[in-house]
């Protein structure tokens, strides 16, 4: 196995998270009668999706925007039928963003086809490169969980 230099770990880390993310987002097809969304977009339905009931203040700080740029985003979102706007029970002065039906199925599609992507390049890996990506895995989520900001 190549053993790199530990010092190296986070800069090969910031490298590979981009090279992935822009890998993914070019693999990345619309759902069936959509066009492609900006990132923001993309990524504001993808907060939501996995924290429904989120507010726009939320979603600002979780992403590093400002509240009224994703306002506008989640206004958008909201006419195309995305996200759904309820009050929040305990203080109707406060709105929670939750994902609607369109959404969910979009986002189902998108992921179905990012998942047999990445399983069709899987396949042609070596098996113990596979198995070495299987094993880093619960590794790599305690370090997005513990590099995420506190909610």
């Amino acid at each position: 196995m190549n053993e790199r230099p530990a010092k190296e770990l986070p800069l090969d880390l910031v490298r590979l998270t981009w090279t992935l993310h822009r890998a993914l987002r070019q693999r990345q097809t619309p759902p069936s009668g959509e066009a492609a969304r900006p990132l923001a977009q993309v990524e504001v339905l993808r907060l939501i999706d996995s924290r429904p009931g989120t507010s726009v203040r939320e979603i600002a700080q979780t992403l590093g925007m400002q509240p009224n740029n994703v306002s506008t985003l989640v206004t958008r979102l909201h006419r195309d039928g995305f996200l759904e706007r309820r009050q929040n029970p305990q203080d109707r002065r406060f709105v929670e963003l939750h994902p609607t039906g369109k959404m969910i199925a979009a986002g189902g599609e998108v992921n179905d086809s990012l998942q047999k992507e990445i399983g069709s390049v899987l396949a042609e890996l070596s098996p113990e490169a596979v198995e070495r990506i299987t094993a880093a895995v619960p590794d790599l989520w305690d370090l997005a969980a513990a590099l995420a900001p506190p909610r």
